[in-house]
């Protein structure tokens, strides 16, 4: 109770120091927004920002916690960017001040899609679309997919910060990789994933399109399509 408490402590003065709302605690999970009760026209960044603070924290936390939960603090982050409803949600015995809808529903899809994809932060591309183009994030587009009682595909990215070692190199390769998958081009693919993989051998995202692209070859082997 005392790490989660510490943990959720920290967390939650990075939602507060970029102006966000803490909406609710949920276990072990926080629910936060922007962009509401004031009009925030940088609301995604500023979502943004505040995740990669709290990753940026793990080390420290991690260095005080791993010696008394005798394990490493590991987190997910989803964000998800679009139109909500807002107001105080509930009855007169129990309410909040939060968001409910679509935007809400798959913002929580993301974040559970950062164990899927093995990596800790996830937005979707209506939140990249809302970043200036001159921020300092780095992004990488890493996949299209159906979520839970999401109608549309949604489009997957991930952010990180400034610094992390050859990220250009990474992003790059895979965005190519990325592109022949999806033009069907499955043996260029695995090609470049395979470099990919040598270089950067704990990339989730990597490891997950490389097994996507086998699963299509072996799946057009049994075919007999060209």
């Amino acid at each position: 109770i005392d790490w989660l408490g510490a943990v959720m402590g920290e967390f939650s003065g990075c939602v507060i120091d970029h102006g966000g709302v803490l909406v609710d605690y949920t276990g072990d999970e926080l629910l936060a927004m922007w962009g509401a009760p004031s009009e925030q026209p940088d609301h995604a960044e500023r979502a943004c920002r505040a995740a990669i603070e709290m990753l940026d924290a793990l080390p420290a936390l991690n260095e005080r916690w791993r010696s008394v939960i005798d394990a490493e603090t590991a987190i997910g982050i989803g964000i998800s960017t679009g139109p909500a409803l807002v107001g105080n949600i509930g009855t007169h015995r129990k309410f909040k001040y939060g968001p409910l809808g679509t935007t809400v529903n798959l913002g929580s899809r993301v974040q559970g899609a950062t164990k899927y994809l093995r990596t800790p932060l996830l937005v979707t591309g209506e939140t990249i679309e809302q970043l200036a183009t001159d921020s300092d994030f780095h992004r990488r587009r890493l996949c299209r997919v159906r979520v839970q009682n999401i109608r549309e595909p949604v489009e997957l990215w991930e952010i990180v910060s400034q610094g992390r070692e050859g990220w250009s190199g990474l992003k790059d390769r895979y965005e190519e990789a990325l592109a022949y998958f999806e033009n069907c081009q499955f043996h260029k693919a695995s090609a470049v994933l395979g470099e990919l993989l040598v270089r950067f051998p704990g990339d989730g995202p990597s490891l997950l399109l490389m097994s996507r692209v086998v699963d299509a070859m072996l799946e057009k082997g049994e075919r007999g399509d060209d």
